[in-house]
Formats: C-alpha cells, structure tokens, sequence
C-alpha cells in the first residue's frame, strides 16, 4: 500500500504512434495512454467495463451503429462491458487514463521486468475469440473508411477476411499477426499461402466483401 508514479512504470510503444503505462491489482487495471494527432484506435471490444479520463486533449469514442461521443479534457465516460468502439484522438493528440475492472489480462507484458502488478494473476493471457478476430478485422476496414456490417463479415471466411483487410491495405502484417495470434514462422507460411492459393472460389469471396462494403451515403 505504497503511492505509485507514472514516472516509475516503464512505458511500452504500441505503435509509433501510440504508447501505454499500466499499473494493476487484483480488480482493476489502471492505463495511460499517450496518443498522437488523430490516431486511429481500431474497433475492439473487452469483457471489462471501461472508465475513461481525458488528462489533455480530446479524444472521439465511436460505438458503431450507435453514436460518437467526443470527450474533452477533464471530462469521464463510462463504456459497458463488450460494447465494441473505436477511438481517435483530436488533432492535438491527447493523454487518456483508462479504468478496467475485471483486469485486462491482454495488455499484461508477462516479461520478467514487468513486475509492477500487486495481486495480478499468473494466468496466460486468453487468446481472441473468433468473433474477436472478426470484430478487430473489421475495425481496421471501418479505420480505412471501408463499413462492412458485422454479421455480414462472419459469413465470410476469417482466411478469405483477413487477406482482404491485408490487401486494402488497412493494417501491418504486424497488427495482423496480433489479431490471429501468429508468430513470425506462421505469419510467413500465411503468406506463402495466399501466394499460391488463388482460385475461383477465392475471388468469388473476395467479390461478395466488395459488395458488403457500405458507404456513408448508403445509410
């Protein structure tokens, strides 16, 4: 029952232009994230109720087929358990702590240095769902302007989705793996795959997502 700093926690880059500081118990999680000007945090969804607190800045939550909701510097809002939603910071960038009761156990770093969680639980963090899968892919299309309904998407492959969202160019081989859960052997292998195994009825899926995809004055 020691004060803790944010000046003490080693920070992990997430990508260039997001960083996280994690500190956690035995029920709750507490994160502060650091985000660059207009940073795109893809669709996602967690178990955990979720408290956000703008410290600088302002950043954009956005629940799909329900609203957006901006949030500004001083201000909290309160997101659900398993509500999925996006998020962008302001053209500023933006300094956001994030609450999570029960404790996000998949951004726990299990490296030895990582020591700083009092109670936390040894237990390996849970590998995503399949419909987790489906959620983060189509999160990544929404990111690059490409709407495609989620119950639509599951009719889909997840292989034939994942090479489509890949293709367009809308996420990293990086982000890719961390969504399928590949390390770089499998990763390589996937690609090697999708090199070779062109056929009718690929193309023919590739198609049906194309007609999927939804525009804004669609709606």
């Amino acid at each position: 029952m020691e004060p803790k700093s944010w000046d003490n926690i080693r920070e992990k880059r997430v990508t260039a232009d997001v960083t996280r500081k994690a500190i956690w118990g035995q029920h709750i999680m507490v994160v502060r994230w650091e985000l660059a000007p207009n940073t795109i945090v893809p669709v996602h969804d967690h178990i955990s109720e979720q408290v956000t607190i703008v410290e600088s800045g302002r950043v954009t939550l956005s629940f799909p087929g329900v609203k957006d909701v901006t949030v500004h510097e001083g201000e909290i809002l309160f997101v659900p358990p398993s509500q999925p939603h996006a998020a962008m910071a302001g053209p500023e960038g933006c300094t956001v702590i994030d609450l999570f009761s029960p404790i996000r156990e998949d951004l726990i770093d299990r490296s030895p240095v990582d020591s700083h969680a009092q109670g936390a639980t040894e237990t390996e963090a849970q590998a995503p769902t399949e419909r987790q899968k489906y959620v983060r892919l189509q999160g990544y299309l929404a990111a690059g302007g490409i709407e495609i309904p989620l119950e639509q998407l599951e009719e889909v492959s997840l292989d034939i989705l994942a090479r489509y969202v890949y293709e367009k160019e809308c996420i990293t081989m990086g982000q890719l793996r961390a969504v399928l859960g590949l390390d770089k052997n499998q990763a390589k292998e996937l690609l090697r795959q999708w090199k070779h195994g062109d056929d009718h009825s690929e193309h023919s899926l590739k198609r049906k997502l194309e007609r999927l995809v939804v525009f804004p004055w669609d709606q």
